[in-house]
């Protein structure tokens, strides 16, 4: 007779992780993340603060692995068939994002979270953005677009930057047409560079 106990699928842990992500990307997007409580998402989860508090350690560094969970959800590198149409398209949904309360505050966490937790979830993410980006920039030199793919990770900078710091350290809106906008000017400089 097997006495081993059942496997569950996800188990347990994956269950709670996941109900902390859900009840704290739902509350942000009805509370500021500087009024946002551990003892809010844990009501709202289901669970004690003390398992907040063991698995993520911080307020903050649970904030961050939502919002980097949530944005990773959302953020795909599409095929468009050509340089400008991805990174419009890539631009745009992250200028998308950017205008939503929990994209405000995952750019607002990534500058300003500095314990060590927040650093990994923030260094993991972003070295998936720009794996993600690089694809982009392949595609683009083995279909001649470009003479150099490495310029992904400068023009990537440029592009997601330029809304970053808007947002940021301006306090303004991103335009309708930001990707476009951000997309053509960064472009036409990187195509017309001598060869």
């Amino acid at each position: 007779m097997n006495t081993s106990p059942k496997q569950r699928p996800g188990g347990r842990t994956a269950r709670t992780r996941a109900a902390v992500l859900d009840a704290a990307s739902t509350l942000l997007l009805e509370v500021a993340p500087g009024d946002l409580t551990v003892g809010q998402i844990a009501t709202r989860a289901g669970v004690n603060e003390t398992t907040i508090y063991r698995k993520w350690g911080t307020k903050e560094a649970l904030l961050a692995d939502v919002l980097m969970t949530l944005s990773g959800e959302q953020l795909v590198a599409p095929d468009t068939g050509s340089l400008r149409g991805d990174l419009v398209a890539v631009i745009g949904t992250v200028a998308e994002f950017l205008r939503t309360p929990a994209g405000y505050a995952l750019a607002y966490l990534g500058a300003t979270s500095e314990d060590e937790t927040s650093r990994v979830l923030r260094d993991t993410f972003w070295a998936d953005r720009f794996e993600r980006a690089q694809v982009i920039f392949d595609r683009a030199a083995q279909r001649g677009e470009i003479p150099d793919p490495a310029v992904a990770p400068l023009v990537y900078e440029a592009l997601i930057g330029t809304m970053h710091f808007r947002i940021l350290a301006r306090r303004r809106p991103l335009d309708d047409d930001i990707a476009q906008q951000l997309v053509n000017l960064v472009l036409d400089g990187v195509l017309q560079a001598p060869r």
